[in-house]
Parts: structure tokens; C-alpha cells; sequence
């Protein structure tokens, strides 16, 4: 049988083991947590969104991306054609999804064109219709839908390897006849 002073010397030694494996615990949760926070993201550029018509896929990356109050390049605008009665389904990656953003669309009648601001961690999936009945329209028939504008603010790297704010803008055309434009 166990002496108290031994069960003692036991207990303690428990509660050391213990101790430690908190501490540890704690440290390590820490340092990770400290990695997660400073490792740098992806460039706003190589930011990428899934566009999805049926079983067609476009993977659109940023038609604009530079510090807001700069002359910025422009990209070439992708095109999905998306017909009357199909869907334009958007998938934003996490990227995207974790800071505020902008959805426009434009359709080819000015009356029903649509500004969307989603908040921060709203949604990562949009179902965007082919066309809409236009309020006003002046053509009597569904508006069709001609381009999908999603914009936000990333964090990117200046020319001197600085953290710098961009504004980033992803561009869609989806009507047939925008097809061949520049």
C-alpha cells in the first residue's frame, strides 16, 4: 500500500502534468493563431470567381485591381453567355466573402439594373436570372442580362512590398452580341 506522502508526491506530480499540458496548450493555440494572422493572402489579382451557367464553368478573374485614386489598367472582360431562362450562378470564394461586397447587374434595359451590397460573411453563392421583368420597360419584353460587376476592397502589396488596400472589381459579360466586342 501507497504511503500518504507518497499519494501526495503522486497527486502533485498530476497536478504539475497537468499544468504543463494547459500551458502548452495555451501557447500553442497562440503561435497559431499569431501565423494565421500575419501570413500574407493571395493577391487581389489571383482572386478568382466561379461562374456557373448549367453545366458550363468560367473561372473570372479581376477585370481591375489597384489602389483606390490610381490610374488603374483595365483586363480583358470574360464572356458566359447566359440564356433568358438559364441562371448565372456565382461562387466567391472565402477571399471574397469575408469582407463587404458589391453585386451589379446591368441588364439591356437600363429599368431593371440591380446594385446588391452583401455584408461580411452573408454569402459566398449568388443566383443571378437571365432576365427580369424590367419596371418601366420600354420594349415590352424581359430585360436581358448583359454584364455582372462584383467589387470589393482586398488587402494587396505595393510596388515597395507594403500592405496597401485594392479596390478589385471582377467583370462578366453574358449576352451573345457581347461576345466578339473588345
Amino acid at each position: 500500500m501507497a504511503t500518504r506522502k507518497e499519494a501526495q508526491r503522486k497527486s502533485l506530480l498530476q497536478l504539475l502534468a497537468l499544468v504543463i499540458a494547459v500551458v502548452v496548450i495555451i501557447v500553442g493555440a497562440v503561435l497559431v493563431q499569431n501565423w494565421l494572422n500575419s501570413r500574407p493572402g493571395k493577391d487581389p489579382a489571383e482572386v478568382s470567381i466561379t461562374a456557373q451557367v448549367g453545366d458550363e464553368s468560367l473561372e473570372v478573374f479581376p477585370y481591375l485591381s489597384c489602389e483606390p485614386g490610381t490610374q488603374c489598367p483595365e483586363g480583358t472582360v470574360p464572356h458566359l453567355e447566359v440564356g433568358a431562362d438559364q441562371t448565372l450562378v456565382l461562387e466567391l470564394p472565402e477571399d471574397i466573402a469575408r469582407h463587404q461586397w458589391k453585386l451589379l447587374t446591368i441588364y439591356d434595359d437600363p429599368a431593371a439594373n440591380d446594385e446588391q451590397l452583401h455584408g461580411a460573411g452573408e454569402t459566398t453563392r449568388v443566383e443571378i436570372p437571365g432576365s427580369v421583368a424590367a419596371i418601366e420597360a420600354s420594349s415590352g419584353k424581359p430585360a436581358r442580362l448583359a454584364v455582372v460587376e462584383v467589387s470589393t476592397v482586398l488587402i494587396g502589396t505595393d510596388a515597395d512590398g507594403e500592405e496597401t488596400p485594392k479596390a478589385t472589381v471582377w467583370s462578366l459579360s453574358t449576352l451573345a452580341e457581347f461576345a466578339d466586342a473588345p
